[in-house]
Formats: C-alpha cells, structure tokens, sequence
C-alpha cells in the first residue's frame, strides 16, 4: 500500500478519485501500529480494501498536532473515515486483526457516503465477502447499516424490520438487537 503523509495532499487525491480518506494517526514505539503494519495490513483482503475503497493516509500524532486537534485524536493506533472536505464520520482506536478490520472498514466507509445518498454503494459494499463476517460480533451492525441505506432509498421498511427481528433472534446480547426502530 502506497501512504501518503500529508494531509493536505491526501484531500486532493480523494477528491480526484472519489474514494475516502483512511486515516491513522501513529506514533513512534507504538505498539498496536506496529501489529497493524505487520498482522492486519498484510492480509491480501485488508489490502484490496484499503486499494479499491480508500486513499490511505499515515500522520503521526504528535508531529502532526494541527490535524490531530481537529478530530480529537489522543490514541494510537487511531483510525479515522474522512471525506475529501476534511469532515471525519466514524473512527475508532486500537489495534484490530484483519478480520474485525475489515468490518470496520465497512463500516466506516458506509457511514461516510451515507450523507451522500449513496445507498446502493452502501449495500453492494456490505454484501461483498459477508459470509466472511458471519460468526463476528459486529456482524449485526453490517446487517443493520445495509438495511438502514436500504430503507432510505426506498422508504419500505419491511426488510429492516425482518432483518431486525432476525437480529434480536439470533444476537440477542447486541446492541442492535436492543436498538428501537419499530416505528418506522
């Protein structure tokens, strides 16, 4: 994977080619970037993600004080889902191992063009390689976040709300499961 290090230029490149900025905050000596680097980025799926959906960016956190302030960042590894004005949707911290990333790349990518309208995109995106998420414990939050872009596209919430009765079926320890969307 190609990093970029600067922010600015990382805007103009998701500009151009309509992808979202995927960015980590790291720092010298830490160690959950050091097993980002050599568990989770090398996964070939985690590569073709990061290539086909993101302009990745690399910033360290003390260094690049300026961006860091922007978004609150205060914990490496963090990643956020930015878009190419700057503007970040979704971010969480820590180290993940591919599988769980993976997800969360969905995930964040989701809720970042989401705002633009882009359900299809949306649930072509969760429903690529799902069956690989099926034992996870975020699997749930894929389940809903496809059937909340398909309901807003389509204003007919009969899917979402099998989709959340299955979940309370079969995660019933979710947070999904518990979430209330029964008056749609």
């Amino acid at each position: 994977m190609n990093w970029l290090t600067n922010f600015e230029q990382a805007k103009e490149d998701a500009a151009k080619s309509r992808k979202i900025i995927l960015l980590q905050f790291e720092m010298e000596n830490c160690g959950g970037c050091a097993k980002l680097e050599k568990l989770t980025y090398t996964d070939p799926k985690v590569e073709k993600d990061i290539n086909e959906w993101f302009v990745p960016l690399k910033l360290d956190i003390i260094k690049d004080r300026e961006v860091r302030r922007n978004f609150g960042a205060y914990w490496t590894p963090s990643i956020y889902f930015i878009d190419s004005n700057g503007n970040s949707y979704y971010h969480f911290n820590g180290f993940l191992p591919p599988e769980e990333f993976r997800i969360v790349l969905r995930l964040g990518l989701t809720e970042t063009i989401m705002p633009r309208g882009r359900y299809d995109d949306i649930i072509k995106i969760i429903d690529l390689d799902i069956e690989d998420f099926k034992n996870n414990s975020s699997f749930p939050k894929l389940l809903l976040q496809r059937e909340l872009a398909r309901y807003i596209k389509t204003k007919d919430n009969s899917l979402l709300r099998q989709t959340l009765k299955d979940i309370q079926k079969d995660f019933p320890h979710s947070l999904e499961s518990k979430m209330n969307y029964w008056d749609l």
